[in-house]
């Protein structure tokens, strides 16, 4: 399945990313990054650095 989170960079999200994958799910984040880090998701996760309250920036990004 594919899944997408929000917030996925920060603590919970990335917590949430690694469990979804692991679960063998096809996981892509959206984040604005201003608490998250690029660094916290593993390897080959689809990154879209936006802002959840910019809708034309959330629908172009999925």
């Amino acid at each position: 399945m594919q899944v997408l989170v929000a917030g996925g960079a920060g603590y919970i999200g990335a917590h949430m990313v690694r469990a979804l994958l692991a679960a063998g799910h096809q996981v892509s984040v959206l984040d604005n990054l201003a608490t998250g880090h690029r660094a916290a998701l593993p390897a080959g996760v689809a990154l879209a650095q936006v802002d959840l309250l910019d809708s034309a920036a959330v629908a172009a990004a999925v």
